[in-house]
């Protein structure tokens, strides 16, 4: 399996000094506005929330080195890479804050739940339910701490969309068992079965204390709702090429597609900040 690799900008600098241009992929994956107002030379642009789509533009023989502006979308970025099959994968640690000197936030890596390949579809629809639940929960908790009308506001639209994402879940799960289910006997059964994991496996409290400073803006959360969702939808991936249930499978990929629209709801908002 191919392994990501964390590069500082100086090392970045030094690669693309002693290589050939077009001998590798330098990745932008920010959005346009961002690109248009600064990038480095030569980067190619595809957005975190339009990679899904566009892997067959992506040379999978050449080393590819991926950056955004602090290092977490690119990070999402070069997970999603890692699970197509992508060998030479590189993180630029930092991305366009450290290109221009400016404070760096470290790696931003998120973490992947354990999955066996042997959970049955509604196994699959009852973890999926409770990872949506707690990243709901989370979005709720920090609509309450928020200090801006804005900020709230933003939080509480996440929140709507991860309902929306259980509404489709719950009605999936109904169609799958062959029986009509009350909702609060189903969360029930979909908590205890599964845990506190949130969205994607991210332990986004953990995740936060160690990057305080990175998500403390508008833009900033924006940010982390991609990078959530990005690796929800990685996940989604991985396990449908893991699993020898068609059904299951099935499951997967409408719960991957679910992941899709979310992040191209989330590029239109980040779009909409444009300066």
């Amino acid at each position: 399996m191919a392994q990501i690799n964390m590069m500082t900008v100086d090392m970045a600098r030094s690669f693309m000094n002693t290589h050939k241009p077009d001998s590798y992929t330098l990745l932008d994956v920010r959005q346009a506005w961002e690109y248009e107002d600064e990038h480095i030379p030569g980067a190619r642009l595809i957005p975190l929330v339009e990679l899904p789509d566009r892997l067959d533009e992506i040379d999978s023989i050449k080393p590819i080195l991926a950056y955004c502006r602090s290092g977490g979308r690119s990070m999402a970025a070069s997970v999603l890479l890692e699970g197509d099959g992508f060998p030479d994968i590189n993180n630029i640690v930092g991305g366009m804050s450290s290109w221009n000197g400016e404070t760096a936030f470290g790696p931003m890596e998120l973490g992947m739940i354990e999955f066996t390949g042997t959970e049955t579809p509604l196994e699959m629809v009852l973890k999926a339910y409770a990872m949506e639940s707690n990243l709901q929960q989370f979005y709720v908790e920090r609509a309450d701490m928020a200090e801006t009308l804005e900020r709230i506001e933003l939080f509480m639209e996440l929140a709507e969309l991860e309902d929306r994402h259980k509404d489709t879940l719950f009605t999936l799960y109904c169609r799958l068992s062959g029986q009509e289910m009350d909702r609060s006997v189903f969360e029930s059964t979909a908590f205890e079965a599964k845990g506190l994991a949130a969205e994607g496996g991210v332990e986004i409290r953990d995740f936060l204390e160690q990057h305080p400073a990175a998500f403390d803006d508008e833009e900033g959360i924006l940010q982390l709702a991609t990078m959530v969702e990005a690796q929800a939808l990685d996940y989604y991936q991985r396990c449908s090429r893991r699993v020898d249930n068609k059904e299951t499978e099935a499951v997967l990929q409408t719960l991957a597609r679910e992941e899709k629209a979310h992040l191209k709801l989330l590029g239109r908002h980040m779009d909409k900040r444009e300066p």
